[in-house]
């Protein structure tokens, strides 16, 4: 994926609206390595 796409993601999984808790702790990992 492209480091772009991973800034709207940061806020995506934020939202309340992403109601998909597995997705998010993968998004959430995915970020972490990231800015690691």
């Amino acid at each position: 994926m492209e480091s772009a796409a991973a800034r709207p993601e940061l806020v995506a999984w934020e939202t309340p609206d992403f109601e998909d808790v597995g997705c998010a702790a993968e998004v959430t990992m995915y970020v972490a390595q990231m800015e690691d």
